[in-house]
């Protein structure tokens, strides 16, 4: 028994040396990464299924969290998709995620923080990469425009440095300026099974701000944006599916104040004191949550986003049973005819 062991020790680590001087080979080397490669390029993300698919693209705040982009939600059903903010950080996320952006149909913006527009030219560029048939339409509240003229003209050398480049056929010159739409409270889209309403939130003193409820072949989703909780959100709310909301930990910002206060650091304890007035508190989402009726809540926009047990604890504190905190890359799959959401 023992002679049998000390054959199979000697053969692994014969083996684990074969292997390792198989790696240093350019030609073993060519050859995996070729395997790799060809599985992250063959296809997108499935999302064949008849079902309204939900990506977190960013779960983060202003407020700097590692691995985490800021503010973006996807809605994605194998007819459309939509992205709700584009915060720093959110593209790569729906790079990595394999999202099908060849077929990208618009932005939706619920107001002009900068964590919620920082990469729309970034989102426009990939889009146009792959292959986007159609100029990307930004859909938001009066004051859009500005937004997006002043993107256009900001980013007007990067797209000619890449037309010069990569030439027109391949990235036709109108498909690279980005499209404002304004809407005002009520149904933006109306398209195909998919419902997207506009209505006004509580964010004072930024106005307009806007949440989205999204409604397609009977299954509901509210992303809230950023807000205080209000009557007009639990309305909003009655009775959906799934609710992605922000969500501020009034612990964990007090400790971060008086911190802040300890250390010397009071213009930073005054801004962390400031953020209070116009997020939605974890006590609060939870009274809207109960009085609504909603089947899952989902924290996203969260402030400041957990980078550490402790703080996942905290946040998780007396919360209900049907909230949860999500991270960058996770999805929820509401299926059609169906009632559960599956988390992923």
């Amino acid at each position: 028994m023992k002679k049998i062991l000390i054959a199979t020790f000697a053969l692994t680590i014969g083996l684990v040396i074969v292997v390792m001087l198989a790696l240093d080979h350019p030609a073993v080397q060519n050859a995996l990464l070729t395997k790799g490669m060809t599985s992250a390029m063959s296809t997108n993300n499935d999302v064949t299924k008849d079902a309204l698919h939900v990506f977190v693209c960013g779960s983060s705040s202003p407020l700097p969290s590692p691995n985490r982009a800021q503010a973006c939600i996807a809605i994605v059903t194998p007819e459309h998709f939509y992205v709700i903010d584009s915060g720093a950080g959110s593209s790569a996320n729906i790079l990595l995620d394999r999202l099908p952006l060849d077929r990208l149909d618009g932005v939706l913006l619920t107001h002009f923080h900068s964590d919620h527009i920082a990469e729309l030219y970034e989102l426009n560029l990939v889009s146009w990469v792959a292959g986007r048939p159609e100029p990307l339409r930004v859909h938001g509240p009066a004051g859009v425009q500005q937004v997006v003229d002043g993107i256009n003209t900001t980013y007007a050398n990067d797209v000619s440095y890449r037309i010069a480049h990569h030439g027109a056929e391949l990235m036709p010159p109108q498909l690279a300026v980005l499209h404002a739409q304004t809407f005002t409270p009520g149904i933006v889209i109306d398209d195909n099974g998919l419902q997207i309403k506009a209505i006004t939130v509580d964010h004072a003193p930024i106005a307009p701000a806007i949440a989205f409820r999204i409604e397609y072949k009977g299954r509901t989703v509210l992303v809230t944006g950023d807000t205080i909780m209000t009557q007009g959100i639990a309305e909003a709310a009655n009775d959906i599916d799934l609710m992605l909301t922000d969500a501020l930990s009034m612990p964990i910002l007090e400790i971060m104040a008086a911190v802040a206060d300890d250390t010397g650091r009071t213009r930073n304890a005054q801004i962390f004191r400031d953020i209070v007035d116009y997020h939605a508190t974890t006590e609060n989402i939870t009274k809207v949550s109960k009085q609504a009726n909603i089947g899952l809540v989902a924290y996203y926009h969260m402030v400041p986003a957990p980078s550490n047990f402790i703080m996942e604890k905290i946040y998780r504190r007396d919360i209900p049973d049907n909230v949860i905190l999500t991270e960058d890359g996770m999805w929820f799959e509401l299926a059609v005819g169906e009632e559960q959401v599956v988390v992923r």
